[in-house]
């Protein structure tokens, strides 16, 4: 075995062990990696949605390890915890989401050549953040949550800073479905605390400092995305071309009405439509 991936495995295998060390993190629900013996030619991280975990991406991990690539899928801090309905996602905060991130990049560098970030909704987001801070290749970013559809651009971070002040509210993301809102290995409420912190990073997006950036950047938006300001990610997203960052937009279209695009279990997803113009994209020089 390759000693690169020596060490790779040997950090993933501590993040399982402290996983499973939790009686709080379902098993099903934790970290996960398809990697071989041999440094591959790419390394792809994917970077899961608020309240969901990395079940969302087995189907699309698989298919790229399936194409030669190696694949780091890492749970964020309060995610994937057995109890649905936990609070504990109230406790989180930016500075936890980008160290995750952080790591995840660490370990996928050590796996590939080159290393591409893949994330949807404040995994998009991530990916820009990253994109600005790292040397990765390319950061995609996939409906970033940015900002609300229905606020205007100034308006988003001055909500995010409300909501960061104010005392924490959690709500369903589907008032009519509740408890039963999908997926399994996801959350069905929202604590309005994370919401703020999440925007937090749409902020610093904003502000990123010069220094080492990606070569490339990929904006994807679903045009009928329900949820997300799409004018704002982009606004966001164009201002790492100041950095150095090559920033390109891909809209899709035809696509339902719904923000996560990504994930298989939900029936209105169409991941047979979104994921081949994904692997195009991570696969693309």
């Amino acid at each position: 075995m390759n000693d690169r991936i020596g060490q790779a495995r040997t950090l993933l295998d501590a993040i399982a062990a402290q996983e499973r060390a939790d009686a709080a993190i379902d098993p099903q629900h934790g970290t996960r990696w398809w990697i071989g013996d041999e440094v591959l030619p790419t390394a792809v991280v994917l970077l899961h949605g608020l309240t969901n975990s990395p079940p969302q991406y087995d189907r699309l991990a698989r298919e790229l390890y399936a194409r030669g690539h190696a694949v780091i899928v890492l749970r964020m801090p309060y995610h994937g915890y057995r109890d649905r309905m936990t609070d504990a996602i109230a406790a989180l905060r930016a500075r936890d989401l980008e160290a995750a991130a952080l790591q995840a990049v660490l370990i996928a560098a050590l796996c590939g050549e080159r290393v591409v970030v893949a994330g949807i909704s404040v995994g998009a987001t991530l990916a820009g953040w990253l994109a600005a801070r790292t040397r990765i290749d390319v950061g995609i970013g996939v409906a970033p949550f940015c900002g609300l559809r229905e606020l205007r651009a100034g308006l988003n971070d001055a909500l995010g800073g409300l909501l960061r002040a104010a005392p924490n509210v959690f709500g369903w993301w589907d008032p009519r479905e509740k408890e039963a809102q999908p997926p399994p290995h996801g959350y069905p409420r929202f604590a309005t605390r994370s919401l703020g912190e999440s925007l937090r990073i749409s902020t610093e997006l904003a502000q990123a400092p010069l220094g080492p950036h990606a070569r490339r950047a990929v904006l994807v938006l679903n045009a009928n995305d329900p949820v997300v300001n799409n004018p704002h990610a982009a606004r966001r997203f164009d201002a790492l071309r100041p950095l150095g960052v090559e920033v390109e937009h891909v809209v899709l279209q035809g696509l339902p009405a719904i923000h996560d695009i990504l994930e298989p279990a939900i029936p209105q997803a169409q991941p047979e439509l979104v994921y081949p113009a994904l692997i195009d994209l991570i696969e693309g020089q």
